[in-house]
């Protein structure tokens, strides 16, 4: 998995039904309007610390990253609000003893899911696990996705409104990554199954963010004529349910560097962006229309 995190860009976004009874106070700050300016410094941008991957609870009371050293050496870092005060950043404890990555809440957030290699004796052997919510607490966590290929690893966990699951496959042996989506029916996951996304250039795509109603897919890939390394890209479900080209955001957000993925808050007017190792945020006031082409 690609280690350098920067990116973000404005997009159309739906709000869902589940962004009604959204109700987070973003930690008593002003909207960044349509700057890029550092969020929440020394409660989730903290000092010394790698961030990326911000899960904000569609209740508003509670916030999970990604924090610690360089992976596959990372933690998740939890923030909750208890008795209408917001606590201190520290280690979640369902990650107290292991290594694991990019959390990411149901719509209606009932569960949790993350990236672990929890209970692996190599620690790079990540794959995708599974908490439910009950009351105030959280169950114990489940893995849920696992392929047996010892090299292949699954990360970037994204959630739609219908429970299904669409991540990165990463093949490590070629150092290439793939998305892949289970479908979610009767309480349990299917057999993972290849996107296909029409990229102009076989190359590897990594990190997905789904919108809730699947309206669209956002990715990062390598070699579309990009301006180097990763870069970001949205592609649109169609009548037919394929995926329309993959169109690039623009040069404000696809760099000389590589580029990753971005999370959305629950009301859909944030964009969190990770750079420099620290996490941004930006309004989600710009449109992106579904042109002709698309």
């Amino acid at each position: 998995m690609k280690g350098v995190v920067t990116i973000a860009f404005l997009l159309s976004l739906s709000v869902t039904t589940f962004a009604q009874y959204f109700d987070f106070d973003y930690f008593g700050l002003s909207s960044p309007g349509d700057s890029i300016k550092l969020f929440a410094p020394n409660i989730v941008s903290l000092k010394n610390v790698k961030e990326k991957s911000l899960a904000i609870s569609p209740t508003g009371d509670e916030v999970f990253f990604s924090g610690g050293k360089s992976w596959p050496e990372s933690k998740i870092i939890q923030v909750k609000k208890i008795n209408n005060r917001w606590g201190e950043p520290q280690v979640a404890d369902f990650c107290m003893d292991c290594f694991a990555c990019e959390p990411a809440f149901s719509p209606d957030g009932k569960y949790l899911f993350f990236s672990s290699s929890k209970g692996e004796t190599d620690i790079k052997q990540y794959c995708i696990w599974r908490m439910e919510r009950v009351g105030a607490q959280w169950g114990h966590p489940q893995k849920i996705i696992n392929i047996t290929d010892p090299n292949i690893w699954e990360f970037h966990p994204t959630v739609a409104k219908n429970g299904s699951i669409s991540f990165c496959c990463w093949d490590a042996k070629t150092q290439f990554g793939s998305i892949y989506k289970s479908e979610y029916t009767d309480g349990s996951y299917a057999d993972p199954v290849k996107i296909s996304l029409s990229f102009d250039i076989k190359s590897s795509v990594t990190d997905p963010f789904v919108d809730p109603d699947e309206k669209y897919i956002i990715t990062s890939s390598t070699d579309q004529n990009g301006k180097g390394g990763y870069d970001v890209f949205i592609s649109y479900k169609k009548e037919d349910n394929s995926w329309s080209l993959p169109v690039s955001p623009g040069n404000r957000f696809n760099t000389s560097g590589d580029e990753d993925s971005f999370d959305v808050s629950p009301d859909g007017k944030f964009v969190f962006i990770y750079k420099q190792d620290d996490i941004y945020w930006t309004e989600a006031k710009g449109v992106i229309e579904k042109s002709s082409e698309h």
